[in-house]
């Protein structure tokens, strides 16, 4: 008898499998994205029925805050045809169909998409206090972002404002996807170096080099991945951590990778108050050097390259 059970129980496990493994597939996918091809617009009931590449045909509602997208450009709905390919982004209701945020073509949605997620360099139309309106591309797609006062601003590798730029300079704007569809500037720079140093700076934490770390002064030098280089001060409590231990401070020593965790003091300047030590297993996954070679092409070295020597970094 216990035999019986034992390869019932094998028999029930090896059933399980694919369906974890579905279960993992279609979790890395976006819940709440669809594309299939639209079967029909109800313009009186403000609504459109898409049918996907499986199973049956699906119902949004479309509302007055709807983004609707065609050759990258904002369109009426009625621009779309029975039988177009669309990707939609929607908003689940527990009453009634969900509510699109977002029905696009597939170029566009992809596009889309990039904006939000990407790094992008676009041309300067105009800066309000609200908002940075730019073109972005060969055929000058029209782009809007979102800046607030905690959009960050650099031009000339220094700190500057908004009312720096003007029409048709170029910049390369950070991204961060607003609940509502909407692109926030995270950070404008005039060089892509830049961009990822505000980014960088914008976290709570940051990766790097040590260069320098003054215990009795509580500071600690690092030349980080974005390749800042950066002063923090060293909280009174802060922890240390090392393969998953605290350590002592006296354990953080120049040309270790370290990760530092910060919060804000009353002056709103960033202070570390937890610092991991890097493994050098960690530490030789992120430090890749790339190689130019003929044609423009990049080799990058085996892993455990040092990118960068003890007190490197400019």
């Amino acid at each position: 008898m216990p035999s019986r059970l034992l390869v019932i129980w094998s028999l029930l496990c090896i059933l399980a499998l694919p369906t974890a493994a579905q279960t993992k597939k279609s979790s890395s996918k976006a819940a709440n994205v669809q594309a299939g091809s639209l079967v029909s617009v109800d313009a009186a009931a403000a609504t459109v029925t898409l049918k996907p590449k499986t199973g049956a045909n699906i119902i949004y509602r479309i509302t007055e805050k709807t983004k609707v997208l065609r050759g990258k450009k904002a369109v009426e709905i009625g621009e779309f045809k029975a039988g177009d390919e669309i990707v939609v982004r929607f908003r689940k209701s527990s009453v009634g169909p969900a509510s699109l945020y977002d029905l696009a073509d597939k170029p566009s949605w992809e596009w889309l998409a990039k904006l939000r997620r990407e790094k992008t360099l676009v041309t300067v139309k105009e800066i309000t206090d609200e908002a940075l309106h730019a073109t972005e591309g060969a055929d000058k797609a029209e782009v809007d972002y979102r800046v607030t006062e905690k959009t960050a601003w650099s031009k000339a590798g220094k700190p500057a404002e908004a009312k720096d730029f003007k029409a048709g300079d170029k910049v390369y704007v950070e991204p961060r996807l607003l609940p509502n569809g909407g692109i926030m500037a995270i950070a404008v720079a005039d060089s892509s170096e830049s961009a990822d140093k505000l980014k960088e700076r914008s976290k709570f934490t940051v990766t790097g080099t040590v260069k320098v770390i003054n215990i009795p002064k509580r500071l600690i030098n690092i030349h980080t991945v974005a390749g800042d280089d950066r002063e923090l001060s060293i909280a009174p409590d802060c922890t240390v951590r090392q393969a998953s231990k605290d350590v002592p401070i006296t354990a953080i020593k120049p040309s270790l990778t370290v990760t530092a965790h910060l919060t804000r003091n009353d002056e709103g300047e960033p202070v570390a108050n937890k610092i991991t030590i890097q493994s050098k297993k960690v530490t030789a996954k992120r430090s890749v050097v790339k190689i130019p070679l003929p044609g423009g092409k990049i080799a990058p070295k085996k892993p455990g390259a040092v990118v960068d020597s003890p007190g490197g970094g400019g």
